[in-house]
């Protein structure tokens, strides 16, 4: 089966928002944390189509996909600095434990922690994918 991180960050952000109007907030963190993995993944995909391991270098980890990831892209693409995402996460609980948050005991995250990571999950992937469905890096079959 062929991975499709522009679906899935996607498909994550109407379920964190789902999430997020029934009240689940500690699901809606974790879905949130994908839908900001997914885009950012989307943008290592495309810009380094000859590096198959690129994507997987960086697994999980939020804060080595917008930090180390992002300065190679801004790097090796400089008209992509003003579009890239910088500190997005930082100030949010999504560069918190992420995807280990999965396993934590209920009620770890408040309302309001929630809501604020939902929002920002909402504009990385709002800042990333339809630009590059605009742009024709990604077809908006893809999303």
């Amino acid at each position: 089966m062929q991975e499709s991180f522009s679906a899935s960050a996607g498909r994550h952000l109407q379920d964190a928002q789902i999430l997020l109007r029934e009240k689940r907030w500690d699901n809606a963190v974790y879905l949130a944390g994908y839908v900001v993995e997914c885009s950012f993944k989307v943008l290592v995909e495309q810009y380094f189509p000859n590096d198959r391991g690129a994507v997987k270098k960086y697994g999980h980890d939020l804060t080595k996909l917008e930090g180390k990831a992002m300065e190679r892209l801004r790097v090796l693409y400089p008209i992509l600095d003003r579009q890239l995402p910088t500190s997005r996460i930082d100030g949010t609980v999504l560069a918190n434990n992420h995807p280990e948050r999965r396993y934590f005991n209920s009620g770890l995250w408040t309302e309001s922690e929630a809501i604020i990571s939902v929002k920002r999950a909402e504009k990385i992937y709002r800042g990333i994918i339809p630009k590059l469905v605009l742009n024709g890096v990604i077809s908006s079959q893809d999303i």
